[in-house]
């Protein structure tokens, strides 16, 4: 069966210990990209891509599972950078995709 992607697909954008992006997708019944994606899942740009790295091995490093965040001030900062990533983002995949930050 071809696959068909939905009319507008959904990004989701968030953390989780192991991962290399913090990007994910639910698949349809039309459409079956797994759960965790890649920034080449969505054509992103190089820059975008290493930013997203970025952004997910900052939490890796200063979130702990059990204690939570080493500071106020990396939570804070991570937390200004995923709303800036995720308007890059938005902006990347406009065309096909709509992002929801969930941090």
């Amino acid at each position: 069966m071809e696959q068909t992607p939905p009319e507008r697909r959904r990004i989701r954008l968030f953390p989780d210990h192991g991962r290399y992006y913090p990007l994910w997708e639910n698949s349809a019944p039309t459409w079956d990209v797994g759960y965790a994606t890649s920034p080449e899942d969505y054509g992103l740009s190089p820059r975008l891509a290493a930013a997203l790295a970025d952004w997910q091995a900052f939490w890796e490093c200063h979130v702990d599972p059990f204690k939570g965040w080493d500071s106020a001030g990396n939570r804070q900062q991570w937390e200004h950078d995923g709303h800036r990533l995720a308007r890059d983002l938005q902006t990347e995949v406009h065309a096909f995709a709509d992002v929801h930050p969930e941090f």
